[in-house]
């Protein structure tokens, strides 16, 4: 079998339909590079917050509208079940441009960040996370109109799933 490009290997994983909304991107930057290049990174909660407020552009969250699913306790804190889903009513033009996941005590907050187009329908995503300790989860969403929507899961874990 020959080797695919990676926005190939995307259209695999996730079907045309995903590969049409938006895969994960990649995390980039500066502070990424920093943390991935520490032998001990900690965790970094005022990461966490610049993540969101640099998100939110000074715009208050909504604290309904977005719905998140997450375990109360992690029973494999390395591969923690998530799913996010935008519960307000969408159409052609009221969309979700982008969400964003966000483990907060991770030394690498931003778990993932989806982008969205108008043709999607729908925003709703599936995804597993590293936990490094008990932790709150963050989800965020921006609207096509300029809202954001906000929702919040505590997760119990008893050792941490980044190896540290």
């Amino acid at each position: 079998m020959t080797s695919s490009s990676e926005p190939d290997r995307r259209r695999i994983l996730l079907g045309a339909a995903g590969a049409a909304l938006g895969a994960a991107l990649p995390l980039s930057g500066a502070r990424a590079q920093e943390l991935a290049t520490t032998a001990e990174a900690q965790p970094d909660s005022a990461e966490a917050d610049r993540i969101a407020a640099e998100f939110l552009g000074g715009v208050a969250p909504q604290a309904s509208g977005l719905k998140l699913e997450a375990p109360e306790t992690a029973d494999n804190p390395a591969a923690v079940p998530l799913h996010v889903v935008v519960t307000e009513p969408l159409a052609e033009d009221l969309w979700c441009e982008e969400l964003i996941v966000i483990a907060e005590r991770n030394p690498l907050p931003l778990a993932c960040r989806y982008r969205f187009s108008a043709a999607t329908g729908a925003a709703e995503v599936a995804l597993r996370v590293r936990l490094i300790q008990s932790m709150e989860i963050r989800a965020l969403a921006r609207l096509s109109d300029g809202r954001v929507l906000e929702a919040r899961a505590a997760v119990e874990s008893g050792v941490g799933g980044c190896g540290m």
